[in-house]
């Protein structure tokens, strides 16, 4: 991750030496941003569960605050504003300590119930929908559905024999990354035919094709060195392209990419409903937290049950 963040360095002083005045400088702290964010990452990987579960839990408890401040920004005080983030540190203790059941129904079930409950109890029948929704919403897409990210690390450690636990996030985060890039680079090049013009104007057909064709290459060739999908999976579910060791990693790099492209224009839909171009301007050159976050919150889950089904 480490040496495609220095070639992506060298690569961007170089265009940017023949970029215009006015972009150089939103482009450097971009690139001194990622430096930051994947210095954080690769340190929590290194340290284990612990660090990896709570350096997504503060991307979680930021990005749901702005996506709060975004949908409901008048009614953030309100019980709704305060006690969802304290589910985020609780969400995440289900991952440190690999308790499966809690996890899976602490937010889609238990905080579901108790916001529409206590909302409706408090009398606050004005706003009711949007207010209970955005704030139930917000804790499956930012807390819940993110926390997938960390809860690889927490399958049992026969599930990757290649390079541990961690070899399944490195992967989720760099092909969901490098997706997100190809796409952008690709479309800004060749994009003529808009995928979505009403939710975001620089998605492109060509972008994405090109961008999913570049994940797929990146998940095959990763995949040997970070994952035991080249074998095939260990339940005996389907043997199916077990003589092309390349079927499964190709598998998990087009669901990691569409997923992610479909994680990016639903946040894009959210901002364009608000009518914000970024969700806030936590990271300089790269806008908010939901800026960043946004393709693995449906990346994340897409991945970890295709990973539990063929493994687990």
């Amino acid at each position: 991750m480490l040496g495609s963040l220095l070639c992506g360095s060298v690569w961007r002083a170089i265009c940017l030496t023949i970029s215009p005045d006015n972009q150089k400088r939103d482009r450097y702290e971009s690139l001194k941003t990622w430096w930051v964010l994947v210095l954080l990452f690769c340190g929590a990987v290194l340290l284990g569960r612990v660090a990896v579960a709570g350096l997504f839990a503060v991307a979680s408890c930021l990005g749901l605050r702005e996506f709060l401040r975004l949908t409901n920004p008048t009614r953030e005080s309100k019980a709704t504003g305060h006690w969802v983030y304290a589910v985020v540190p609780v969400q995440f203790l289900w991952v440190v300590l690999g308790w499966f059941e809690p996890f899976w129904v602490t937010v889609p079930v238990a905080c579901l119930l108790v916001i529409a409950g206590t909302t409706a109890a408090a009398g606050r029948t004005k706003g009711f929908l949007r207010e209970a929704t955005t704030a139930s919403w917000g804790l499956m897409l930012i807390v819940f559905c993110l926390s997938h990210a960390a809860m690889f690390l927490a399958l049992p450690e026969t599930s990757n024999s290649v390079a541990g636990n961690a070899g399944w996030v490195v992967y989720l985060v760099l092909l969901t990354e490098t997706n997100d890039i190809a796409q952008a680079l690709w479309g800004r090049q060749f994009g003529r035919h808009q995928v979505t013009p009403q939710v975001s104007r620089h998605k492109t057909w060509e972008g994405l094709v090109l961008g999913i064709c570049t994940t797929l290459l990146l998940a095959i060739a990763l995949a040997p060195l970070l994952t035991p999908l080249h074998h095939g999976p260990s339940r005996e579910i389907a043997q199916v392209g077990l003589g092309f060791p390349f079927v499964w990693s190709a598998l998990a790099g087009a669901l990691i990419a569409v997923s992610g492209f479909f994680g990016d224009i639903t946040m894009s839909a959210v901002k364009r409903d608000v009518g914000v171009k970024d969700s806030s301007a936590l990271l300089p050159g790269q806008g908010g937290m939901l800026d960043r976050i946004d393709s693995l919150t449906f990346a994340a889950p897409v991945f970890f049950y295709f990973v539990y089904w063929l493994y687990a």
